[in-house]
């Protein structure tokens, strides 16, 4: 009697494991972090509403696959919530001032960035951010989109010479 049991038992063991699907590797897909220093930025005014905002951007691959830029975006918000000021860079805007528009597998890429934005009233300095947005495809094709929010805080002001100074050379 054992015997047709342990056969039962034998062939609805291999028909079970007969009936899992054969699974496919998943392509790794390229991952952007963004981080923004210093964080918060420090918006230093310059005078006549106007606010010099200085930062560095760092991209890093962390998806194990290189990525290429597309474009990035930076807005600033006001009030946690407004967004008052948006401006799109294509990835020419990287590759002009000498840093590769690709990352890397594992790799990261630090740039410096300076904005400056004329605010109508201080008051849109209250919980006052700044959001950076990118995009980009991976090696794979696939194409993603990045974000990082950071607080911005009104620093000093700048000394009226040295603001007309930067004026000047840029």
């Amino acid at each position: 009697m054992p015997r047709p049991w342990a056969f039962l038992a034998i062939l609805v063991l291999l028909s079970g494991c007969h009936a899992f699907q054969d699974e496919s590797a998943t392509p790794l897909q390229g991952r952007l972090a963004l981080e923004v220093f210093p964080n918060p930025i420090i918006a230093r005014p310059l005078g006549h509403d106007w606010y010099e905002l200085q930062f560095d951007i760092v991209m890093r691959e962390e998806g194990g696959v290189g990525v290429r830029i597309e474009n990035f975006t930076v807005e600033a918000v006001a009030f946690r919530t407004v967004t008052v000021s948006t401006r799109t860079f294509p990835a020419t805007y990287i590759t002009e001032r000498g840093y590769p528009a690709s990352v890397e597998a594992g790799k990261h890429l630090r740039f410096s960035f300076t904005r400056r934005w004329q605010l109508p009233t201080p008051l849109l300095l209250s919980g006052a951010s700044a959001r950076v947005r990118a995009r980009t495809v991976d090696a794979n094709g696939l194409r993603a989109e990045s974000t990082v929010r950071v607080g911005v805080d009104v620093g000093d002001a700048i000394a009226p010479e040295k603001a007309l100074q930067r004026e000047e050379s840029e």
